[in-house]
């Protein structure tokens, strides 16, 4: 019988993720942006999450828990531009803001930095997710 096999220490990065860029940042354009479905949709765009994607809040707390495809040691989000949302759809941008600490708690525990901001300013034009963080 083989033995058992041992945790993974959280305050050590995790294996898999050591090949991923030491930090991913991504800014999501929220100008303009007034409901769920919206938001949800500009989200999976700058993320890049997979195709099974269901638009809804769980399967955002499932790819923001997941990212994968995004490996990295640190996780950046700023959401840019948030007014829109904040008056049109308060309660949207709060369960938003409630996910991604749940999300940030997840990554803590994995030995992954995992932080979000909200920014006044609008965008730039980021490099795509998955470049190197020294481009940026």
């Amino acid at each position: 019988m083989s033995p058992a096999p041992k945790p993974l220490d959280p305050k050590q990065p995790d294996p898999e993720r050591a090949g991923g860029d030491a930090q991913v940042d991504i800014r999501v354009d929220l100008a303009g942006c007034s409901d769920k479905a919206m938001l949800l949709a500009r989200l999976a765009a700058a993320l890049q999450f997979p195709d099974w994607f269901g638009h809804n809040w769980d399967a955002l707390s499932d790819c923001l828990t997941d990212l994968s495809w995004l490996p990295a040691r640190r996780y950046r989000i700023v959401l840019a531009q948030p007014e829109a949302l904040r008056t049109a759809a308060p309660e949207t941008l709060a369960t938003l803001l409630e996910i991604l600490g749940e999300s940030a708690e997840f990554w803590a525990a994995e030995g992954v930095g995992f932080e979000f901001a909200l920014s006044p300013t609008p965008t730039a034009d980021p490099p795509a997710p998955g470049s190197p963080a020294s481009a940026r």
